[in-house]
């Protein structure tokens, strides 16, 4: 008996006039792939030393807390536990939409990863729904 290895999802995008497929759907998980082809690394993206200074002493200085969820944050990986997410400090205007506020504090926020990814997701057209 043959083994199934994978199952594509044979869903696409239909014309609601006709009922006729368009085109296959993306998975998100393509999508973001091809956005990370695209773009360069953190470095040439804005994220350099400065911004490391800058994102330890906005944490500190908020509290060590998710502005969405409350929740306590801490600052490096290695000290984040399952009760306990990396802080993440998110840019309100993008980078790339407004280059001279990269360093700006009033357009920072402090975000626990998840809400951070859900975030992102949003802005950047990955979320469901």
């Amino acid at each position: 008996m043959a083994r199934l290895r994978t199952l594509r999802s044979p869903l696409s995008i239909l014309d609601t006039r006709t009922g006729k497929a368009l085109a296959p759907v993306a998975s998100e998980q393509d999508r973001k792939r091809r956005l990370d082809k695209t773009r360069g690394s953190a470095r040439q993206r804005g994220y350099d030393r400065d911004w490391e200074k800058l994102r330890d002493v906005v944490v500190i200085e908020r509290g060590c807390r998710c502005e969405a969820c409350g929740i306590i944050v801490v600052l490096r990986k290695r000290e984040a536990t399952v009760t306990t997410p990396v802080a993440e400090v998110d840019h309100i205007e993008s980078i790339t939409d407004r280059p001279d506020l990269r360093l700006e504090r009033s357009n920072l926020r402090v975000l626990c990863k998840p809400c951070h990814s859900g975030r992102t997701a949003r802005d950047q057209g990955f979320a469901r729904g």
